[in-house]
C-alpha cells in the first residue's frame, strides 16, 4: 500500500458484521445516493456523530437546529 492511500483513510482496527433494518438500508442507499460515500464511511460517520450527540446530552446539552431564516428548532433525540 503507497504512503498516499495509507494517508486517506484511517487503519482498520476493527471489524463488526451487522443486520440493517428496512429503514436502515434505505437511509444508507440515499446517502450514497447524495454523497457517493461508501457504507463503510457512512456507518463510521454515523458513529462518530451519534457518539458525539450521546456525549453532549449526556452533559445537559441541547441540539438545536437553525434554519436559513435563523429561527432555532430543538430537537428531541431519545437515546
Amino acid at each position: 500500500m503507497s504512503t498516499e492511500r495509507s494517508a486517506e483513510r484511517p487503519a482498520v482496527v476493527d471489524r463488526v458484521n451487522v443486520a440493517l433494518i428496512a429503514e436502515a438500508v434505505e437511509a444508507i442507499g440515499k446517502l450514497q445516493e447524495r454523497t457517493g460515500l461508501k457504507k463503510v464511511d457512512l456507518v463510521n460517520r454515523a458513529l462518530l456523530i451519534y457518539e458525539f450527540v450521546d456525549a453532549e446530552l449526556r452533559a445537559g446539552n441541547q441540539v438545536v437546529l437553525r434554519d436559513p431564516e435563523g429561527r432555532d428548532q430543538l430537537v428531541k433525540i431519545f437515546l
